[in-house]
C-alpha cells in the first residue's frame, strides 16, 4: 500500500466515522453508539473501519466478477448496496461493534448519507479518477 492509497483509506475511514458520530447525535433515538462492552467513540471507529474495509475492496471484487461498469450512476448504486449490507451486518453484530440502528429504514437512510459522503471524499482525493484510469487500461 503506497502513501496515496493510505491517505485515501484514512480519508474514507475518518469520513465514515464522522458521519456515524454525527448521525448518532442527530438521530439519537434511531442510531445508538456503544454498549456495556464498547464505548460510543470506539463503536464509531469500529463501524467506520468495517465500512471502509468493505468499500475499499468493492471495486476489486466487481472487477474480478467480470462486470464492465463504466457508468458512475451504476457505481453509486453498487456502493449504496454495499454500504447498506455493510451497515446491516455491523448493526446485527451490535454486541461486538456497539452500533445499534432501530430499523432497516434507518439503515437505508444512513447508507445513503454515507454513500454521498464517500462520493465527496472520492472526488476530493481523486480516488475515482485513479480507478477509472485503471479500469480503462
Amino acid at each position: 500500500m503506497n502513501q496515496k492509497q493510505l491517505v485515501n483509506f484514512l480519508s474514507f475511514w475518518v469520513a465514515n466515522t464522522v458521519v456515524i458520530l454525527v448521525s448518532a447525535a442527530v438521530f439519537a433515538g434511531n442510531v445508538v453508539l456503544g454498549n456495556d462492552k464498547v464505548s460510543s467513540s470506539m463503536a464509531a471507529i469500529i463501524a467506520g473501519l468495517v465500512l471502509t474495509l468493505i468499500v475499499t475492496f468493492t471495486p476489486q471484487v466487481v472487477e474480478k466478477s467480470g462486470f464492465k461498469l463504466k457508468d458512475d450512476k451504476l457505481w453509486a448504486l453498487i456502493f449504496l448496496a454495499v454500504n447498506f449490507v455493510g451497515l446491516w451486518v455491523v448493526k446485527r453484530l451490535a454486541v461486538l461493534t456497539g452500533l445499534g440502528i432501530s430499523s432497516i429504514l434507518w439503515v437505508l437512510i444512513l447508507a445513503a448519507i454515507i454513500t454521498l459522503v464517500q462520493w465527496g471524499v472520492a472526488q476530493a482525493t481523486g480516488t475515482m479518477k485513479a480507478q477509472s484510469k485503471a479500469r480503462s487500461k
